[in-house]
This record gives structure tokens, C-alpha cells and sequence, in this order.
């Protein structure tokens, strides 16, 4: 019986994050992570040219 109330509940929990994360507007994490490596490439640079 215990069994079936931990996979009953794992189950609902799966389902609201699955929920939640369909709410969150989509994001281009490949563009995102470009945009992260050239901001840092830049700071280097930067921090070497002084």
C-alpha cells in the first residue's frame, strides 16, 4: 500500500513540474550560451589590455 501512494505521489509531482515547465516561455539555450562565452571572451580582453 505505501508503494502506491509514494508512486501516486511522485506521479502528481511529475505531472505539476511537467505543467509548470510548459508555462515557461521557450528559450534558445544555444544562443544564450554563444552570448555568455563572447560577453566573457570580451571581458578578458579587456581586462588584459589594461
Amino acid at each position: 500500500m505505501f508503494e502506491v501512494i509514494v508512486i501516486a505521489l511522485l506521479m502528481i509531482i511529475t505531472g505539476l513540474l511537467l505543467h509548470i515547465n510548459s508555462k515557461l516561455p521557450a528559450r534558445d539555450r544555444v544562443q544564450e550560451a554563444m552570448g555568455r562565452d563572447r560577453d566573457r571572451r570580451d571581458s578578458q580582453n579587456q581586462s588584459r589590455d589594461r
